[in-house]
């Protein structure tokens, strides 16, 4: 069993390095014997795991799936130790967190704290605006903004973001500030390259919602790219207001038709599997939820 158990952890680490190379360093060991714990496991299992060649190394369709299980028996093994171990034990080991590029910008000084906090630990943080496949590519909990929590994953609620019209001071010197939705039309807008380019712009108050067609002078898939692109002053578009809370403390930028807003979205946590979570991720989402809750209350 334990000759087994030593055979996965090395396949895990394979996978991760992107070659027997790698891992025999990273685990102090001869490439050959990497080689040989891999072919072992394999006849074990009866399945090809990994295509070699002399120069790349790359999972078969089964080792891909083997991999995302072991991933996660690991981990429930690994949490079982601690919770036997006596005594409170210090949160270590890897996280993989996918957070939404502007989003992220704003919680990166508390992820870095959490790790300062936590020096066991090693985060590995992505920013990117789109929607990973958690299993297949190892992300223990992504961070994302949704009309409705995914119906598949398991997700936690952590706040009710608002996003606003905005522009920036000089956008509105040049030019005559709109008083009604409908003079959004004669404006350039600014928009989410994931919207349909001919959309039209949905707008709610406290009593009504109308949809208006605008003209985007600007997309992209990138939300720090949009707020550049607002704080150039190139037209009107939607801010967040959780990552945009400095923008307009500072007043880079300003609201547009403060009594309209964009519909809110909901920010989650998504974990790959309701199962099995890891205490060190529960606890890294429990601050971030403080922290997202904070700034909410301050913005409003």
């Amino acid at each position: 069993m334990q000759n087994k158990l030593t055979a996965i952890q090395t396949f895990v680490r394979v996978a991760e390095a992107g070659s027997f190379s790698a891992a025999a360093r990273q685990n102090g060991m001869k490439q050959s014997a990497v080689s040989q714990q891999i072919a072992a496991l394999e006849e074990a299992l009866g399945v090809v795991l990994l295509h070699r060649t002399t120069r790349t190394m790359a999972l078969t369709e089964s080792g891909q799936h083997y991999l995302q299980q072991v991933r996660q028996l690991l981990g429930a093994m690994d949490e079982l130790e601690q919770q036997l171990r006596p005594g409170s034990q210090p949160l270590h080991g890897r996280v993989h967190i996918q957070l939404p590029s502007g989003i992220g910008q704003r919680l990166m000084p508390h992820l870095i704290a959490f790790q300062q906090a936590h020096p066991a630990l090693r985060l590995n943080i992505a920013l990117e605006d789109r929607l990973s496949d958690l299993v297949a590519e190892g992300v223990d909990v992504a961070i994302r903004l949704s009309e409705s929590p995914p119906a598949t994953l398991a997700a936690r609620s952590l706040a009710t973001v608002e996003t606003v019209l905005v522009a920036s001071p000089e956008w509105l010197a040049r030019n005559d500030p709109p008083q009604t939705p409908d003079d959004l039309m004669r404006h350039p807008h600014i928009r989410f390259s994931g919207i349909a380019t001919d959309a039209p712009l949905q707008l709610i108050s406290a009593t009504a919602k109308v949809s208006v067609p605008v003209e985007s002078v600007f997309r992209s898939n990138n939300s720090d790219a949009l707020m550049q692109a607002l704080e150039a002053g190139l037209g009107i578009g939607g801010l967040q207001t959780l990552p945009g809370a400095e923008a307009l403390a500072s007043g880079r930028l300003v609201r547009v038709l403060p009594d309209w807003r964009l519909p809110d979205r909901y920010l989650y946590a998504v974990f790959p599997d309701a199962r099995f979570i890891p205490d060190k991720v529960r606890k890294l989402v429990g601050r971030l939820s403080e922290v997202v809750r904070v700034a909410g209350q301050n913005v409003s």
